[in-house]
């Protein structure tokens, strides 16, 4: 499922996203729900959404302070507002689209749609991304990752796989060594997507040269090199089997 959360303060609109949502965009979920800048940062953080539904003006600031919270957010903005002046705004601050108020759900639900496809052509390219680096073979790289006290120096063939802990990203590699790296898994899925990792669920970007294979059992989880057991989002389950069969 696609993860949406909302951030508006009035009850309607949250209504009305629910009831686009249940009738005409099944493959949408919503993960959670705000109504001010304080409580949008932690759900967004917490529930790693794919699409946030934002409102321009919230009792304690503005939808584009929460969003500039996010460098590079790994999630598309829809803005509303009751004031078309902000338009332009949203859409420099990288939004899909800015609805205004009153919502009507015919437009809301072709906004949705519309993020459902940007959302499918961007990992339809990922997947095209990594066949050619497996096809290649490409090299190990060098990757600089620094702790707290700490400054490490790791080939990207000794990580396993890289779990996301809200903005912390803990990366297991050969040998049962763990590093925890205060960096949001996202800026690491762009910097090795051409490395040969893959982003199998939220909160997992694997190498894909060290899956032992893939469990079909429990809705489909991968088991890595190291014995550890990661489940596999619906969505990514397809993209992952056709990348198998493409490395056959």
């Amino acid at each position: 499922m696609i993860r949406v959360v909302v951030i508006d303060d009035d009850p309607l609109v949250h209504q009305l996203v629910g009831r686009a949502i249940e009738m005409h965009c099944p493959q949408l979920t919503i993960v959670a729900n705000a109504d001010c800048v304080r409580d949008g940062l932690t759900i967004i953080h917490n529930a790693q959404p794919d699409i946030v539904i934002v409102d321009v003006k919230l009792p304690d600031g503005n939808g584009f302070e929460l969003i500039n919270q996010f460098n590079n957010p790994d999630f598309k903005v829809i803005f509303i507002s009751a004031f078309q002046e902000y338009a332009l705004k949203g859409y420099k601050c990288s939004a899909i689209d800015y609805i205004l108020k009153p919502l009507h759900i015919e437009e809301l639900v072709q906004v949705l749609l519309k993020a459902v496809e940007l959302i499918d052509a961007d990992e339809r390219n990922r997947l095209q991304k990594m066949e050619d680096v497996a096809a290649n073979h490409s090299h190990s790289h060098k990757l600089i990752l620094k702790t707290l006290e700490q400054v490490h120096i790791v080939n990207t063939d000794e990580i396993i796989h890289i779990e996301a802990s809200g903005s912390y990203s803990t990366f297991f590699l050969d040998g049962n060594r763990k590093l925890i790296i205060s960096k949001a898994i996202k800026e690491f899925e762009e910097l090795l997507f051409d490395k040969g990792f893959f982003r199998i669920h939220k909160s997992h970007l694997v190498n894909i040269n060290k899956i032992s294979y893939f469990n079909k059992a429990s809705g489909g989880t991968v088991v890595m090199g190291n014995g550890i057991s990661l489940p596999v989002a619906s969505r990514k389950k397809e993209m992952l089997l056709e990348l198998f069969y493409k490395l056959e």
